[in-house]
């Protein structure tokens, strides 16, 4: 990606947009995060079109790590590509290139999306994938993602979740990475130190701004990209800076500026943003749940700040793979397996013509506590993120 251009997009800020991003589309077995939405997806798109307005796809729109191929996505979901093509080819599809996207040419020339780097609204908005703001990805960024690639190989021929934050994934695969990584950690600290003692130059600050960044994330700061954000947001003339990446959606309001988040289509999330009238507002399509700053409140209060890798670990580690926040969210979640059902369900829920923030259970006649149990209505969904950068 570094050799070639950067183009960037202008659209009107008095028009009506929808922002979408981080779908990774796979190859539709059950390793495929996306859990087949395609049909809920679709709809998205249709309403859309039928409101004139645009859509923009924020990155990471197909899972190439884990699909291996674009046949195999395209055999998966080949109707949902289909009807964002169409769309396209009316001009009203922006694609923001995100970190998964090595392979831009399928979104230009087989998809027919306006392709680019950053898009600007206006002069209101800029709208990013947002691994520019990634500590890890920012200067790093290639087409290779060998780490990425290994991590969906382990889950699909292991057949279970190795995923941040861990108190929603609480395999025993998951459990065992995490147990692993703070022994390699302490290895590599202990050499450090011995070769500190020998006169000879040896650092673990690489290590431990990897394992503060694990960490953090872990604890609700997915990739590390709020207070990036937030800083530039302070100096630039930006009224809002929207972007997806974290996973992590919602709407920060400060000082009469916005940092926007998409969320992502994965796993049980579905989120979307609308640009109208001036201003931003959070939805899940299929829940209709909106997302204000309520999953940002740690980071606004600053209690993330106050703990680096190991105080967490000796908080949460009670031994035996055991761990304080994921023992604590049994029989109050449904927990990583409800995910393997949920691939099913969301296979069979009708989607009904309603209100674009109308809830699909209100459309249906079905009460909110039918449809969900009250903790998973009103506990945030998981926001995904490998252990290693994504």
């Amino acid at each position: 990606m570094a050799s070639r251009i950067h183009p960037v997009e202008h659209l009107d800020a008095d028009q009506e947009i929808w922002f979408i991003s981080d779908l990774h589309l796979g190859d539709g077995t059950p390793s495929d995060a996306f859990f087949g939405k395609d049909r809920h997806l679709q709809a998205l798109v249709e309403e859309v079109d039928a409101r004139g307005a645009t859509l923009v796809i924020g990155g990471d729109a197909m899972d190439f790590h884990q699909a291996w191929s674009f046949t195999r996505i395209l055999r998966a979901h080949q109707e949902l590509l289909a009807s964002m093509s169409k769309l396209a080819r009316e001009g009203r599809v922006v694609y923001v290139i995100g970190n998964h996207d090595y392979d831009i040419t399928l979104y230009r020339e087989l998809l027919n999306f306006r392709v680019c780097d950053e898009l600007h609204i206006g002069d209101k908005v800029l709208v990013q994938h947002g691994y520019q703001y990634d500590p890890f990805l920012q200067h790093a960024l290639d087409g290779t993602h060998l780490p990425t690639k290994i991590h969906h190989l382990v889950e699909r021929y292991l057949d279970t979740w190795i995923r941040i934050p861990l108190g929603e994934f609480y395999t025993l695969p998951n459990r065992f990475v995490f147990w692993l990584t703070h022994k390699l950690a302490l290895m590599a600290f202990a050499f450090a130190w011995v070769m500190r003692g020998l006169g000879l130059k040896a650092s673990a600050e690489g290590t431990e701004r990897t394992l503060d960044f694990w960490a953090r994330s872990n604890m609700g700061d997915p990739m590390c990209i709020f207070r990036p954000i937030m800083e530039r947001l302070e100096t630039d003339s930006w009224q809002a800076i929207l972007c997806g990446h974290s996973h992590l959606p919602g709407i920060v309001r400060e000082g009469g500026k916005m940092y926007a988040n998409t969320g992502s289509w994965t796993f049980a999330s579905s989120q979307y943003i609308v640009w109208k009238d001036g201003d931003l507002r959070c939805h899940d399509w299929i829940t209709g749940r909106e997302f204000g700053d309520q999953l940002y409140a740690p980071l606004r209060d600053g209690s993330i700040d106050e703990k680096n890798f190991w105080q967490w670990w000796r908080e949460n580690y009670m031994g035996l793979l055991r761990f304080r926040e994921g023992e604590e969210r049994r029989g109050r979640f449904r927990g990583w397996e409800s995910y393997i059902r949920d691939h099913q369900e969301f296979g069979s829920i009708p989607e009904m013509k309603r209100s674009p923030l109308e809830p699909l259970f209100v459309a249906s006649g079905i009460s909110s506590t039918e449809q969900l149990p009250p903790t998973e209505a009103q506990e945030p969904r998981p926001a995904e993120a490998p252990p290693s950068p994504s």
